[in-house]
């Protein structure tokens, strides 16, 4: 491709004059834009601490305490039902919640790993969680597993979650990145300010665990309500032994972590069969 000359004297002039121009990026901190040593400064904005301001309401139609999410003892991890073409399948959806209302569960999580969340997109997270609470809000809690290994992801899911009604929110600690201590506190108190919130520790599944000096640092918040764990027994009564809730998150462990280690309950695989078959072996002795 030939250039001309009047092309090559239009871009040093446009040269001459963006050198000499008002509007040239200058490096902060900096009055000389050749000092290829200085550091660029954080805008101030990213370093106040609590600066993204939560998307909530105080309405109270469906507005459950933190207390009361602690009171629950059998939630069931729902599972979600598809049609053929990938689509929920709403009908069978809606017999599986009422078979867990009428078998007596407390809650269900819904969109968790055994209920396929990971592969739903966020639209249709929201909406199984929106169509959930609209249909069965009043006879059973509503707990959306709104959490992400992204910090962003999981305030923008859980703001939207509580807004169309959720009774809790479930958040695991950022998989796969293994972000330091530090980072998780931080993840969990991104999402924390809005609402009711259960932890979810699973190493298995996200490769790294939640030790317990992340879990008494952000207990000290009102909106914590426990945590689900499946790390055994022995972390279950680290947590009972100082007052906080715990969840078991193992079927098989699920009697013993009660009876013996002081869990409130169990957060269930196995009662998607009828949450009557394991409410007899979590809380019948």
């Amino acid at each position: 491709m030939s250039v001309s000359f009047q092309q090559i004297s239009a871009f040093k002039s446009y040269s001459s004059w963006a050198k000499d121009s008002v509007f040239q990026f200058v490096r902060p901190n900096s009055t000389n834009t050749n000092n290829r040593s200085a550091r660029w400064t954080t805008p101030s904005a990213a370093i106040i601490p609590n600066f993204h301001l939560p998307m909530r309401s105080y309405e109270v139609k469906n507005r459950t305490s933190t207390d009361d999410i602690r009171s629950l003892r059998l939630i069931t991890a729902i599972k979600t039902p598809y049609l053929p073409d990938g689509r929920f399948d709403l009908e069978a959806y809606d017999a599986l919640v009422n078979m867990q209302i009428e078998d007596g569960a407390d809650g269900v999580i819904v969109g968790g790993t055994t209920g396929e969340g990971q592969l739903m997109s966020w639209d249709e997270h929201i909406m199984l969680i929106g169509h959930t609470i609209n249909c069965f809000g009043t006879s059973i809690k509503v707990i959306g597993n709104t959490g992400s290994n992204s910090t962003r992801e999981a305030v923008h899911a859980t703001e939207q979650g509580f807004a169309v009604g959720m009774h809790a929110a479930l958040h695991i600690n950022p998989y796969y990145g293994k972000t330091s201590l530090e980072g998780m506190v931080a993840h969990f108190q991104s999402v924390l300010p809005m609402g009711p919130t259960i932890i979810y520790n699973v190493p298995s599944r996200t490769g790294q665990d939640i030790p317990p000096p992340v879990i008494h640092t952000i207990a000290a918040n009102a909106n914590f309500a426990g945590i689900k764990e499946c790390v055994g027994h022995d972390r279950v009564k680290t947590y009972t032994g100082t007052g906080i809730t715990v969840w078991s998150g193992n079927d098989d462990e699920c009697h013993d972590s009660k009876w013996d280690y002081g869990a409130t309950g169990v957060i269930s695989v196995t009662s998607n069969l009828g949450s009557g078959v394991d409410a007899g072996i979590a809380f019948e002795r």
